[in-house]
């Protein structure tokens, strides 16, 4: 691509474009002890290796009988039963008439196909009970097999781990699973105004904010950031950290130089390493306009914009579902509301706006309040919102009043 092709594409065009021009490489699998693996991704179909549970086990307190033998039973016509000790880590059978305590969990005999709960019964001998209650077959027991049969998939590929599925796992006896590695998200901060973190605050430079705020974004979509610095605007040593970076990295990302400017040399420089180079440039949202795609030998490369903001964007439009990919990950919705706009919000068309807003509760509606700015470099803005409203590309703005649907980012607060 010629990199002063700046046709500005649809997301969804630019998302083609640059999935055709990569390679997805399947990534290894590690293996974790369940205690590390939550929030990891499965890497492959989980089957139980037994029935879960095991046994037939009880859901209460109380009494395990052959549910036949209490029916008709009643305060006022009491069954009768035999207490049967049950002894641990043996197999016990009852027969009709007879009746064994059970705990919530623990197996029941052979035998029984009911439990009773303890506070129907009574005891009036010390191996004789009263059943006050009639009880179905089945009722307050756990079937074997009833949570999981063996050599059923418990847990599918491409599944983030949470506490549940984990308890899962433990469950069937696993100490550990098999997981795959996290994408390596290599970040690099290009400007020569650009300082690092702690550094000393002088007239004309500026906070490398965005390699924190990425390496962040990173984590919270499943990937491991790699932060490989600042590079001051000068095109041989963009080149140099950018080889380094495709070498070190599964995904490489850059901010700042996406826009055309005598120092703007990142596109440049990313498209002057190889094959197919830049296969986007300008997409149509705001903001993140200026954001380029490229492949580089079938290794994807993001430039993002240097303003905070739409670096966010950016990254939440197309990093977020770049990692997933490459994790192979089950969609994960994202919660949505909907809520009223408090003021008119104009948008361009063709374009696709994401609109910070922040959504509260009045009364028993919700509303939605456009967060104002003067621009995506307006990092505020994103710690003042708490959801996003996405105006399509044919629709030239919403209403006051108009009820929209929000991405929650945060959760929503009531007004005070």
């Amino acid at each position: 691509m010629n990199v002063k092709d700046h046709r500005v594409v649809r997301i969804e065009e630019a998302l083609k474009v640059f999935y055709q021009s990569i390679n997805l490489n399947r990534l290894d699998v590690e293996t974790l002890p369940l205690r590390d693996a939550l929030g990891r991704v499965t890497a492959s179909d989980v089957a139980a290796p037994i029935d879960i549970p095991q046994f037939n086990l009880s859901a209460v307190d109380g009494y395990a009988v052959l549910a036949s033998d209490t029916f008709g039973a009643s305060p006022a016509n009491p069954a009768i039963f035999r207490i049967k000790e049950l002894r641990d880590g043996f197999d016990s059978s009852l027969k009709s008439g007879e009746a064994a305590y059970v705990s919530t969990g623990s197996p029941i005999p052979v035998g029984s196909d009911a439990v009773v709960m303890l506070e129907y019964t009574r005891k009036i001998e010390q191996d004789i009970i009263e059943v006050y209650k009639a009880v179905s077959p089945g009722e307050d027991v756990s079937w074997r097999g009833e949570d999981v049969r063996k050599g059923e998939i418990a847990l599918r590929e491409g599944v983030r781990l949470k506490p549940q599925d984990l308890g899962m796992l433990a469950s069937m006896g696993f100490t550990s699973v098999n997981v795959y590695r996290r994408p390596i998200v290599g970040i690099i901060s290009t400007g020569s105004e650009l300082v690092s973190l702690g550094s000393e605050r002088t007239f004309g430079r500026v906070i490398d904010v965005n390699s924190i705020i990425l390496s962040a974004m990173t984590i919270d979509y499943g990937g491991e950031p790699l932060p490989l610095g600042i590079v001051e605007d000068d095109f041989e040593k963009l080149r140099s950290t950018i080889r380094i970076g495709l070498a070190k990295s599964d995904v490489l990302v850059l901010t700042g130089g996406t826009s055309v400017g005598k120092a703007d040399l990142t596109v440049e420089a990313i498209d002057s390493l190889g094959q197919p180079g830049i296969v986007v440039h300008g997409v149509a949202m705001r903001p993140g306009r200026p954001t380029a795609l490229a492949s580089i030998e079938g290794k994807p490369v993001m430039n993002l914009s240097g303003y905070p903001v739409a670096a966010m964007i950016g990254f939440y439009v197309f990093g977020k579902d770049l990692i997933s990919r490459m994790l192979r990950t089950v969609d994960e919705p994202e919660p949505h509301v909907s809520a009223k706009v408090t003021r008119r919000i104009l948008s361009p068309p063709g374009i696709r706006s994401y609109v910070r807003v922040n959504v509260s509760r009045r009364g028993l509606d919700l509303i939605a309040e456009p967060v104002r700015s003067t621009g995506s470099g307006i990092i505020s803005s994103m710690v003042r919102m708490n959801g996003l409203l996405v105006i399509p590309e044919d629709v030239e703005g919403v209403d006051e009043g108009e009820v929209v649907e929000v991405v929650l980012m945060r959760p929503i607060r009531n007004l005070s």
